[in-house]
């Protein structure tokens, strides 16, 4: 029995010095995986010295001799403190996630491999690269300086028992072409979704479900268009509609969206300079997508001969994607225009399609072999499907032309007016956002911000085009909508309509969000004569439901006139 007893007391203490011994490894491992906050460094290639400083809240501010220094330690500092999240996105661009991940993530890979990115911006690289090639050299070099200074490689690797790939300079605007999967939608699944729908419908509920906008509006240029009409019961009567089991058509769902930008002039502040607000939100994820920075350096072709440029970057990108440099400030929302066309190819069938070129993917998978995927494209974009009749239905985005991303908002740390800002945002290629800029003079602006499609008369942006009809469209980031100086002193955005007439037309609807927020920053800017910085956080801060409001009037209503009224009015919905 004492024996007994002996033996299991040995065997619960080694079982706890296992399991003591195991979480400090893994302790360690974590320990040693973290940046280094403090000391001094050694990165090659620097010019001179270079200062990194964060403050309480972890923002960190460079100071350097020039922009390549700058560049090469905002890159140290990323793939010190974010390598995980760049190296995700870059392999979710280029369908190489099952490299890492191994099969399960070979759905996602084969999507996305079917728009070939990699390469395409190998293809293109020089102009996505926008004559900064040694900036962007410099920022990856940085990037591998700081995953290399770490004592561990990060802690995700050592779980999936991976290692880091280094960082190569194709891989930073693969890294831009992660804005357009997160902005625009790749797949054009709204259009196809209504094109199987609305032939369906009875024209009262077709109306209905097409109406372009509500008495939410609230765009810069042109009107509400007005709350549409229901159909009534001699429009619609569900009790003739068959009920034969169908396959359901369903819209993807959509993350909920809320970015939102506004600004006021300078003739509404009290020392005459302008202010903007912008919040944008994307897709919850920790860390943060965002990374604050503030970039100081000399720089002959900026004002006075310096930058000193303050806001958000991207790890994976070098600069400063929204932000100030003392001379203006600019921020973005989504544009939500039409940005994808599906056309019907000319001769090309599931039979045959000569004028098809086909390229065999290859995609790594992690603890498996390589999986093969025929992608094939058409002088309008890769064939998507094919349709009722066997024809081959082509997909033609934005993305994937050259000329749709480049960097050259690194060019708004220079801008040094809302002129030049504007000028500057003739040559910026990203997804298409609704640009707001405020500078120091007073004045205001708002442009489409990136490459829009130039269709022709024959091409139906709303629907399937016939190609030959419709040739393939390029694009163009020059000659946008903009509306500067506006007579109210105010601009608002919020992913909703924005302008109208020609305009609206060269932009389309890619999915335009019920107006409510930019109704009520609308309103809330009209409300007030005089700004500062606190009025506009204020705005910001607005968490009132006014839509809501409407549907808790309708319920109070049906409460005082049912006889489960009581119910409802036990609750707390006053308008």
């Amino acid at each position: 029995m004492h024996s007994w007893i002996r033996w299991t007391r040995r065997l619960l203490i080694g079982v706890a010095v296992l399991v003591s011994a195991l979480a400090i490894a893994a302790w360690l491992t974590l320990r040693a995986s973290l940046p280094l906050l403090d000391g001094d460094i050694a990165i090659k290639g620097l010019s001179a010295p270079v200062r990194i400083v964060r403050d309480a809240g972890g923002t960190v501010t460079i100071e350097a001799s020039n922009e390549r220094d700058a560049m090469r330690a905002l890159g140290y500092v990323h793939g010190q403190e974010r390598f995980f999240e760049m190296d995700l996105m870059r392999r979710l661009v280029a369908g190489e996630l099952a490299g890492l991940f191994g099969p399960a993530a070979l759905p996602t890979d084969r999507a996305h491999r079917k728009d070939r990115l990699r390469e395409r911006v190998k293809a293109n690289l020089e102009a996505a690269l926008d004559g900064r090639r040694d900036v962007a050299q410099a920022y990856a070099d940085g990037v591998n300086s700081g995953l290399g200074a770490l004592s561990a490689r990060p802690w995700t690797y050592v779980l999936l028992r991976q290692a880091p790939r280094a960082w190569r300079i194709e891989d930073t605007p693969l890294v831009g072409y992660a804005m357009y999967y997160d902005l625009q939608d790749a797949s054009d699944a709204r259009e196809r979704s209504l094109a199987e729908v609305l032939p369906h419908l009875p024209q009262a509920l077709r109306a209905l479900v097409t109406r372009d906008g509500t008495s939410w509006d609230a765009p810069l240029e042109g009107a509400a268009r007005g709350d549409a009409s229901l159909p009534g019961a001699k429009d619609i009567d569900l009790r003739g509609w068959s009920t034969a089991a169908t396959r359901l058509v369903r819209e993807p769902s959509r993350r909920e969206v809320g970015s939102n930008n506004f600004a006021v002039a300078g003739r509404l502040t009290a020392d005459g300079r302008a202010i903007l607000a912008d919040d944008m939100h994307l897709g919850l994820r920790a860390p943060n997508i965002w990374f604050r920075a503030r970039l100081r350096y000399a720089d002959a072709a900026a004002a006075g001969g310096h930058v000193d440029v303050n806001g958000f970057t991207l790890p994976g990108l070098p600069g400063v994607v929204v932000g100030s440099n003392t001379h203006v400030a600019w921020g973005f929302t989504n544009s939500y225009g039409d940005w994808v066309d599906w056309i019907t190819v000319p001769g090309c069938t599931v039979a045959a399609c000569p004028q098809a070129r086909t390229y065999r993917e290859s995609i790594p998978v992690a603890g498996g072999e390589d999986a093969a995927l025929d992608v094939q494209e058409t002088q309008w974009g890769p064939i998507d499907r094919f349709d009722a009749s066997g024809n081959a239905v082509a997909r033609r985005w934005v993305a994937h032309l050259p000329g749709a991303l480049n960097l050259g908002v690194l060019r708004m740390a220079r801008a040094a007016s809302l002129d030049a800002a504007m000028r500057t945002a003739d040559r910026i290629a990203i997804p298409a956002q609704n640009m707001l800029v405020a500078d120091a003079a007073g004045r205001i602006g708002w442009r489409l911000l990136g490459p829009m499609p130039q269709r022709s008369s024959g091409c139906n942006a709303a629907g399937v085009s016939d190609g030959a009809a419709c040739p393939p469209w390029p694009i163009s980031t020059a000659h946008a909508p903009m509306l500067v100086d506006p007579p109210s002193a105010r601009l608002w955005t919020a992913n909703a309509r924005v302008t109208d007439g020609d305009d609206l037309r060269r932009i389309g609807d890619g999915g335009y969000v019920l107006a409510v927020r930019a109704h009520m920053i609308r309103d809330d800017l009209a409300a007030r004569s005089r700004f500062t910085e606190r009025d506009l956080l204020a705005v910001q801060l607005d968490d009132r439901s006014l839509f809501l409001q409407r549907w808790a009037t309708l319920m109070h209503a049906a409460a005082a006139s049912t006889r489960g009224g009581s119910a409802l009015r036990a609750l707390d919905l006053g308008p």
